[in-house]
């Protein structure tokens, strides 16, 4: 019955989305619904939580008051500051400094898709150090976006290339990778090059060579942007315009976050012994005082600068009410499917169908990347799945690894094309642009490789 109720309410928030309801609260009232019904009904596993009220209807709101103070406090702190730091950046105007200095060798690629896919290359290098979804786009939104932007990347294309740049999770940091290691019990190290090298080149070469085509083909359907133009407009004002000449040396401010981040982690500095871990609200706000002190240095006015940080607190209300709200929204729709058992009732039909391994991964492979599609997560559908792979991987003769990774590759495709994934949302608020527009410019690239990984999935990784 759980799953019954999960897929009318799923159909409900399709169409009140498709009719331009606000997300956020079709989304926020969806998970309540099913977090009630879970409730009501008795149906399992129920509501997860630590501490309850001593009352099942209250226990429904506690679970949403613990989604609100678990994102406020984290990955929702993150994009609030980052955004706040977007802004100050704006208002200081060192994306035109950091264009000055590094866009001089943009000029000789005349196409902007091949700017693009260079950004995307780039966005993979990055993520190797940043693992998580949104704080790697966060920090590609404050650094590589502008300049893009000024080069002659639209908005659109710009936002598409960043909102996927976390489309396969590769790294020590990700939890899911270490997740399949441990499960498979293979070390991280063996998993990453035995495993997931295997079919990461071949998927990197789809995205790009997709990305090329497929922005080109929406930029030509949709034609030029208005707003497009009026950013061409305002940056071509900034190089001419004497009154707001930036010294260069404002060129490193935008990248003082990613430089703290990059260079304090312990994937680095455990090298040398050193247990340092800076998180990304803690290098924003170090990066914001540094910023303050050279606007202090250049304009002498103090009364000045503390008045430009006015900038990075509305920045940071800004992405509250757009972003925020509806990560947190799109997590109580994801606990209501977890708590009426719609998740767990996929994963007990996967496992009693009686299939071949090829085909087990492929139909467990769309069941997770749809469960990660609706909850805009990875993380969770994938540490759901995995704690049953060992035992179906024995029952049909096939390690570990070879189950786990097409999986854990679905969900990252699935979180890329949910328009409720934070890094999406994050990514959409700063821009000024949909979700879903999107999601519309990255979904063919993400079906193209979905259906490499299954061809992949027969051709190399199962033995």
């Amino acid at each position: 019955m759980g799953l019954t109720i999960s897929l009318v309410i799923i159909a409900w928030v399709a169409w009140m989305i498709a009719r331009k309801g606000y997300a956020t609260a079709v989304l926020l009232i969806a998970g309540v619904f099913l977090l009630g019904m879970s409730v009501l009904l008795d149906l399992g596993p129920g509501l997860v939580i630590k501490k309850s009220t001593g009352s099942g209807f209250f226990d429904i709101f506690q679970v949403v008051q613990n989604i609100m103070s678990s994102n406020l406090g984290g990955l929702g702190l993150s994009i609030m500051a980052m955004g706040g730091f977007s802004k100050y950046m704006d208002t200081l105007h060192a994306g035109q400094a950091l264009y000055s200095v590094v866009g001089g060798p943009l000029k000789y690629i005349k196409s902007p898709y091949i700017l693009a896919c260079v950004g995307f290359i780039i966005s993979q290098i990055i993520g190797m150090a940043i693992p998580s979804a949104s704080g790697l786009a966060l920090m590609l939104m404050v650094t590589l976006y502008p300049v893009m932007i000024r080069a002659g990347v639209s908005r659109l294309t710009a936002v598409a290339i960043i909102g996927s740049s976390r489309f396969f999770d590769l790294g020590p940091g990700s939890a899911n990778c270490l997740l399949a290691a441990k499960t498979s019990g293979i070390t991280w190290a063996e998993y990453f090059f035995t495993w997931q090298l295997k079919i990461y080149f071949p998927l990197l070469l789809v995205m790009l060579v997709s990305h090329y085509f497929v922005q080109r083909y929406w930029e030509r359907r949709e034609g030029p942007d208005p707003q497009d133009i009026i950013l061409q407009e305002q940056f071509h004002k900034e190089q001419v315009d004497e009154k707001i000449a930036v010294p260069k040396i404002y060129a490193l401010l935008p990248v003082i976050p990613l430089i703290i981040l990059l260079s304090f982690n312990p994937v680095v500095l455990g090298q040398f012994g050193i247990n340092i871990n800076v998180d990304v609200p803690t290098a924003i706000v170090l990066s914001t005082l540094i910023a303050m002190a050279f606007d202090f240095l250049r304009r002498r006015d103090a009364l000045e600068v503390l008045n430009g940080m006015k900038s990075f607190f509305e920045g940071l209300g800004k992405q509250l009410t757009i972003v925020v709200a509806l990560i947190i929204a799109g997590q109580v729709f994801g606990e209501g499917l977890i708590a009426i058992g719609a998740v767990n009732s996929l994963i007990s039909g996967v496992e009693g169908a009686g299939m071949g391994a090829g085909f087990m991964i492929i139909v467990m492979s769309l069941i997770i990347g749809a469960v990660a599609f609706l909850m805009g997560s990875g993380n969770a559908p994938f540490f759901s799945f995995a704690a049953l792979i060992p035992g179906i991987a024995a029952k049909l003769g096939v390690p570990s690894a070879a189950m786990l990774l097409p999986l854990q590759t679905m969900t990252g495709f699935g979180r890329t094309i949910s328009p409720v994934t934070g890094a999406i949302v994050a990514v959409a608020g700063i821009a000024g642009v949909s979700p879903f527009q999107i999601v519309k410019r990255n979904a063919i690239q993400l079906i193209l490789c979905a259906i490499v990984n299954f061809i992949l999935t027969f051709t190399v990784v199962l033995p």
